[in-house]
This record gives structure tokens, sequence and C-alpha cells, in this order.
């Protein structure tokens, strides 16, 4: 069988990142109250703005990680990866700040957060 060099790899990183993503958007449009029900976890988000505007902040990571894989732009797929970084590293920040070290949501999102910046570099190995 041969092999073709140009064929586009899919980013599974990144769509899986996408899919995570996706959810947790989803869950914040339709939980307007999370924060309350939860405080010790989430106190931390709670301060800094409302469920609805984290679930856009959420969004628009999936969408721009999704727009840069269609679009085969490598820098949409960057800031995607970035912005994924980013908020999931404050959810294990809540998720410490909240329970400590020793809890699944600390070790989870710390190791998502780890994750989506491994994909930042796979995309410039990749794709560079």
């Amino acid at each position: 069988m041969k092999r073709n060099d140009d064929m586009f790899r899919i980013p599974i990183i990144e769509v899986i990142l996408s899919m995570i993503s996706s959810w947790w958007a989803v869950v914040l449009f339709n939980s307007p109250d999370l924060f309350n029900r939860l405080p010790n976890t989430y106190e931390f988000f709670g301060n800094i703005a409302k469920e609805s505007h984290w679930g856009l902040l959420f969004l628009t990571a999936a969408i721009v990680k999704i727009m840069g894989i269609v679009l085969k732009n490598r820098w949409m797929r960057k800031i995607g990866l970035f912005l994924s970084a980013l908020v999931y590293s404050l959810i294990a920040a809540a998720y410490f700040l909240g329970m400590g070290w020793f809890s699944v949501g600390f070790g989870t999102f710390s190791a998502i957060s780890i994750m989506a910046l491994w994909g930042i570099r796979e995309v410039e190995i990749r794709n560079g």
C-alpha cells in the first residue's frame, strides 16, 4: 500500500480537547447555578464570572480548535490549544483551592492542561 505523505493526520489531542471544551460549554450553559451548588470547588470561578460567561470561553476554545483543524491553520490551532491549557489549568487550580492536592479533579485537569500544551508542540512538529 502506497503511503501518501501529503495526507492530513487527524490531530486526536485537539479533537478530544474540543469535545471536552464543548461538553463544558453545554454543562455551563445549562447549569446557571453550578457554582453555587459546588462552592468549595467552583467558588473561584463564580467570583470571576457567571457560568454562561465561562461557557462562552469553553465554546470559543472549542470552535477555534475545530476551525483551525478544518482550515488547516496552525495559528488557530495553537491559540485554541493555549485557551484550553489556560482554562484547564484554572479548573485544576480551583480543585486545588477547594479540595487540596489529593483530588481527582486536580490531577485530571492538570493532566488535560499538560496535554493541551503538548498539543501546541505537536502542531508545530507535525505541521511546521
